[in-house]
């Protein structure tokens, strides 16, 4: 089987046969060490990075190219074989730098220029995000955005500033340096399989497409939910909050792949568009002139998988009194014709009772009485996409229970990704870095994408920062405070909590 699957991959992700150097600046950090080294691994592994390829990481912490590769060892050693390791190992490289230093970057380019000056290069900026412009501005002076046979290409991670003026002057820098078509700005969760799997679920399906519109559809519901908490994080997110950290950026894109009107083809720039307009028809988020439309939550102590876990305040001293959300629901319109009128909710945060992402649409009920009169509840259909885990799609119908009488039962019909064909699935890190080697942005959002995003959540950003707001405490383990299902109440609705069993074999 594995053999089969390496070979199916392959025949996906062709070779890149051009030398390649990939500079990974925050080579020791947390994103780096979870997703990036394994995925830069794993396309080694399946003969799409060639031994043309290199990578030097830099980071803050003192390390020999030994004990990189020690380091990196480590990290990927439960997916490492001794064969694919010692090739591999060969190409990994280490500076110790100050990423705000333009000293560091001269030791950088002196290794580079010591192992390979010619090639196409890959930045891949995993560090802080306020140090994005310090990093930006160093590559500029050291002219380190130039190759002299080849392509330069420029990767940076979510979030792209901190709110709409910072967006806008981190993509003026940007835009000094790089060309836009160089820049690629990663959000994750646009490489899902579930969410590419939009395009071809929607349009090309017609029983969907016909019903994907306000005249059939009840509401719209997005959970992104974590289990997890800060852990030893409390600086970062005590600066950015659940807002920053998932809403004007995964949640919004999830959003808008979902509603966003058909494309003519599938060319980046007409899927650009498309993006750009949806995001450009959503009414803004604004607690003061929409007020009960959104409401913000803190989590206390709780259980979570039988264990005792803390409030958010007692994760760390300097949190004792803060009033940053780690919770948020939201109510969302959009002003456009397919739309009008339908009501978004969006739910999203730490410590609550699953970690999960999903999309589900509830459709309208049918109009009829014959069910009614025989005291019957029916139920509109839902339909629901599992982003992660245990990705699928799934549609919950009504049908007769078995029996003398007549009653009425929801049941799911399922498509699950890891039963249907046999296979894993090309992991979400690996497919964008693939991607920004072959120069596809696709799945990449662009300069006026983001600033149209942060747009929707400035007036949530500016409530929250001029005002003594206090969320609301909710329980770890829970679905967040009562006022989130007071929000969907007032609307006589209520959430659809995710299903654990969802394509869980």
């Amino acid at each position: 089987m594995a053999a089969k699957l390496s070979l199916k991959l392959k025949n996906f992700m062709q070779p890149i046969r051009p030398p390649l150097t990939i500079f990974l600046l925050g080579a020791t950090g947390d994103l780096a060490k979870k997703k990036i080294l394994p995925a830069i691994f794993q396309l080694f592994k399946k003969g799409v990075l060639s031994n043309n390829f290199q990578l030097i990481g830099m980071a803050r912490r003192p390390m020999t190219h030994q004990q990189f590769q020690n380091y990196v060892n480590k990290i990927v050693s439960p997916i490492v074989k001794d064969a694919d390791w010692s090739k591999f190992s060969q190409n990994l490289f280490y500076v110790s730098g100050d990423l705000t230093n333009a000293e560091s970057y001269k030791e950088l380019k002196h290794c580079h220029q010591q192992l390979q000056a010619c090639g196409n290069h890959l930045w891949y900026v995993a560090t802080l995000p306020k140090l994005y412009l310090d990093v930006i501005r160093n590559i500029k002076e050291l002219s380190l955005e130039k190759t002299a046979c080849g392509w330069t290409k420029f990767l940076l991670e979510k979030p792209f500033g901190t709110d709409l003026v910072s967006s806008q002057l981190l993509n003026r820098e940007l835009l000094q340096v790089f060309a836009e078509d160089q820049i690629y700005r990663i959000d994750h969760f646009l490489a899902k399989e579930t969410i590419q799997n939009l395009m071809v679920f929607r349009f090309g399906n017609g029983i969907f497409e016909h019903l994907w519109n306000r005249h059939h559809v009840d509401n719209i519901q997005i959970t992104v939910a974590e289990q997890m908490g800060i852990n030893e994080r409390a600086d970062f997110y005590d600066s950015i909050g659940v807002v920053r950290d998932v809403v004007q950026n995964h949640l919004l894109q999830m959003l808008t792949m979902t509603l966003m009107e058909e494309p003519v083809d599938l060319q980046p720039k007409t899927i650009h568009t498309h993006r750009m307009q949806f995001l450009s028809q959503l009414e803004v988020l604004d607690p003061i002139t929409n007020p009960g439309k959104v409401v913000f939550g803190q989590y206390d102590q709780g259980t979570l998988d039988g264990k005792l876990v803390k409030a958010y305040r007692q994760e760390a001293a300097e949190l004792s009194n803060s009033l940053t959300p780690t919770a948020i629901a939201a109510k969302l319109c959009v002003n456009s014709k397919r739309w009008q009128g339908t009501p978004i909710y969006l739910r999203a945060g730490k410590r609550l009772a699953q970690s999960v992402a999903e999309i589900t649409i509830q459709f309208k009920e049918p109009i009829n009485e014959m069910f009614k009169k025989h005291g019957i509840v029916q139920r509109g259909n839902l339909l629901t996409l599992r982003i992660q885990p245990n990705e699928g799609v799934v549609l919950r119908m009504n049908v007769k229970k078995p029996g003398l009488d007549l009653n009425m039962s929801q049941v799911p019909m399922q498509f699950c990704y890891k039963s249907e064909f046999q296979m894993g699935l090309v992991e979400a890190y690996q497919k964008l870095i693939y991607d920004a080697a072959q120069g596809d942005p696709t799945l990449f959002p662009q300069a006026l994408d983001i600033e149209a995003s942060w747009r929707v959540i400035q007036p949530t950003l500016d409530y929250l920062q001029d005002g003594d707001h206090q969320p609301d405490l909710y329980r770890a383990g829970s679905w967040g405070p009562p006022s989130f299902a007071k929000l969907l109440a007032r609307d006589n609705r209520h959430w659809s909590e995710p299903s654990p069993g969802i394509c869980n074999f």
